[in-house]
C-alpha cells in the first residue's frame, strides 16, 4: 500500500476542520497530492455559504504548505455513495473526511463498506504532538480467520505511524460471550480457551514482525472494550478493518458514536473484489457465501 493520492473532504462551513489538519499533515509527510471536496452537512443544506471564499482559503491551506492541489474543487452530495463514485474517478488512496460531519446513523457505516480506499474519520486530537496508534487487527478473536484483511490494516497501520513518527500497538479482544452467539459451539466448554487465542494471536502478530510488548489481547466486550481502552488511553486514531460481518457493523457503529479520537477503516482488497462478483456467480460460490 502507498498513499500518493488524498479525497479530502471538507465541511461547507467557515470553522476548524480537523480533516484539513490531518490531511496536511500527511500529505506533507508522505508528499501525496490532494482533491478537494466540500461536503454540504444535512442541517446546512438549508443555507447559503460563501462557497467561492472557503474555496480560496482550504486552497489557500494547501498550497502555502507546498501540497500540489488538485485545480478542481468538488462540491458533492451528502450520500455514502457520492462519496465512494468521487473516490474512485480521482483514483483516491485515503479519503479523509471530519468524523462530526457524518452524525451517527447509517452514513457513516454505508461509506465504510463502499470505499474503494481506506477512510479517516478525522477528530481534533486529544493530545498534539503525542501521535500513538491503536491498531484492533483483528478487533475481536472471532476475526482471527480474516489473515489478509488483518494483514492490510496492520499495513496501512504501519504507513500511517511512520508518516507521522506516532508509537503502534496492536490491539485484539478475547469476546467470550460473542464466541458463544457466532459460532458453532453452544457451551464454555466448546470455545477455544484464552490461552489457544492468546497463542494464535502471538503467531499472528509474530508474523507481521510485531514485538510481544506492542502487542495485547485484552477480554471483555468488544465494541466497549475497544473504545473505552483507546478513550482510557488518549489514543490518537483507532485503527480496525472495513465491517462485512453483523457483529463489525455493531462494533463500528459504537466506535463511530462513542470514540473520541479519529477512526481510520481500511478497506479488505480481497472482500471488494468479493462484492463485485456478479450476484448469481456468488450465490453459487461457498467461499463468497462463508464470508
Amino acid at each position: 500500500m502507498e498513499i500518493s493520492s488524498l479525497l479530502v473532504i471538507a465541511a461547507d462551513e467557515d470553522r476548524y476542520d480537523p480533516a484539513i489538519e490531518h490531511a496536511v499533515e500527511l500529505a506533507m509527510a508522505v508528499g501525496a497530492s490532494v482533491t478537494l471536496a466540500l461536503h454540504t452537512a444535512p442541517d446546512m443544506q438549508a443555507r447559503q455559504p460563501d462557497t467561492q471564499s472557503l474555496q480560496k482559503s482550504l486552497a489557500k491551506v494547501f498550497l502555502d504548505s507546498g501540497i500540489h492541489l488538485e485545480p478542481e474543487v468538488r462540491r458533492i452530495k451528502p450520500s455514502a455513495k457520492a462519496l465512494a463514485k468521487l473516490a474512485r474517478a480521482c483514483d483516491a488512496d485515503l479519503m479523509i473526511i471530519q468524523a462530526q460531519a457524518i452524525g451517527c446513523g447509517s452514513f457513516g457505516l454505508e461509506l465504510m463498506r463502499l470505499a474503494p480506499c481506506p477512510v479517516l474519520f478525522a477528530r481534533e486530537r486529544l493530545q498534539p504532538g503525542q501521535a500513538k496508534l491503536f491498531v484492533a487487527a483483528p478487533a475481536s478473536c472471532e476475526d482471527l480467520d480474516d489473515g489478509a484483511a488483518n494483514a492490510e490494516v496492520v499495513e496501512a497501520a504501519r504507513l500511517i505511524s511512520h508518516a507521522r513518527k506516532a508509537k503502534m500497538h496492536l490491539f485484539s479482544v478475547y469476546d467470550q460471550a460473542a464466541l458463544l452467539r457466532h459460532t458453532e459451539h453452544y457451551s464454555l466448554a466448546e470455545i477455544p480457551s484464552y490461552e489457544t487465542l492468546a497463542s494464535a494471536f502471538k503467531h499472528f502478530a509474530a508474523q507481521l514482525g510485531i514485538p510481544n510488548v506492542h502487542h495485547h489481547l485484552i477480554v471483555g466486550s468488544c465494541a466497549l472494550t475497544l473504545c473505552a481502552y483507546a478513550n482510557r488511553c488518549r489514543y490518537d486514531t483507532v485503527v480496525i478493518s472495513s465491517p462485512h460481518r453483523a457483529w463489525q457493523f455493531a462494533t463500528l457503529e459504537y466506535l463511530q458514536n462513542n470514540l473520541k479520537c479519529s477512526l481510520l477503516v481500511v478497506h479488505a482488497k480481497t472482500r471488494q473484489q468479493q462484492l463485485a462478483i456478479p450476484e448469481s456467480q456468488a450465490l453459487r460460490d461457498p467461499l463468497f457465501l462463508s464470508v
